[in-house]
């Protein structure tokens, strides 16, 4: 994914209580490690459903780590975040993890797509609308980017990567604007995206992905499958799968996609990933068998 942009730090020298002692706490410089031990109380305000669902994606998301704070990744913190949100937890340890969440790598892709379906972005309107700012200001710094340097040490096709970059761009032209430009304007855009995904497949017969394109650009066909349709979604999920297992793409992505279709068919999700869809979370039998079908964790 997009490397973001990196926004105004804010003073993050204050210590919180973690919910369940006041031995630990969260600082911007240990709640990495201190996140793989934190256990929640519910409080007064949330509800029994809330909290059980915020148990369940704190809890895949310390799985996702493998108890190793070097495996962080913005999915993960997003998960957090949404998760804190729900528990009501303090607005500045919301803060602080979202400038975490904002300075990892895929950061414009949640917080541009996103931005309807999440409640925390009332918590913290100024820190949240500088990076979504920030965001729409992401595809002029790509102009500035030597792709011919990067499509030479790369060894790739300088039309190949031309052409996707472009895909990319248009995949996010309208997804940092108002509601009302990218529900009238996107469409469209995307609709060229999946033609164009559709003839690559075609062409190569094999995901777009590291290999062809470089890691810069391994996951925009991802992208256009993940902003497509349930048809489009299942088609194309055996190809992604295969990326994954080939060292095409991370598997993060792949995830998503599995949750964003399972949701649309079925209503419910597998790894959580899809906050503010109103998709449910599958039953545990249900996951075990996709996790098991997939050989993902």
């Amino acid at each position: 994914m997009k490397k973001t942009l990196l926004i105004v730090l804010l003073p993050l020298s204050a210590t919180f209580c973690n919910a369940q002692t006041d031995r630990n706490f969260f600082t911007a410089k240990n709640f990495d490690t201190e996140f793989l031990s934190y256990q929640p109380l519910q409080k007064a305000g949330v509800s029994d459903k809330d909290f059980k669902w915020a148990l369940f994606v704190l809890s895949e998301t310390k799985k996702e780590l493998k108890n190793n704070i070097e495996n962080y990744n913005v999915a993960d913190y997003w998960n957090i975040l949404s998760a804190f949100n729900v528990l009501q937890e303090d607005k500045e340890i919301i803060e602080m993890i979202f400038v975490k969440m904002a300075n990892s790598d895929g950061a414009c892709e949640y917080i541009t797509s996103l931005k309807d379906k999440v409640s925390f972005d009332d918590e913290i309107p100024d820190l949240y609308n500088q990076y979504y700012d920030s965001c729409s200001g992401e595809q002029e710094n790509e102009e500035e980017f030597d792709i011919d340097k990067y499509v030479s040490s790369n060894n790739l096709s300088n039309s190949l990567v031309l052409l996707i970059r472009d895909i990319d761009l248009k995949d996010q032209k309208h997804r940092g604007t108002t509601k009302e430009t990218f529900r009238t304007k996107q469409p469209k855009l995307d609709q060229q995206n999946q033609i164009l995904i559709d003839s690559l497949y075609r062409a190569h017969n094999k995901y777009i992905g590291r290999s062809l394109v470089g890691e810069k650009y391994e996951f925009v066909m991802w992208s256009v499958i993940q902003h497509s349709n349930p048809e489009m979604m299942e088609r194309y999920l055996p190809v992604v799968h295969s990326a994954v297992r080939t060292g095409n793409l991370d598997v993060t992505p792949f995830k998503m996609l599995l949750d964003r279709l399972y949701g649309l068919k079925y209503g419910y999700q597998i790894f959580g990933s899809q906050i503010g869809f109103g998709f449910e979370m599958a039953d545990e039998k249900t996951r075990s068998d996709i996790i098991n079908k997939y050989g993902i964790e």
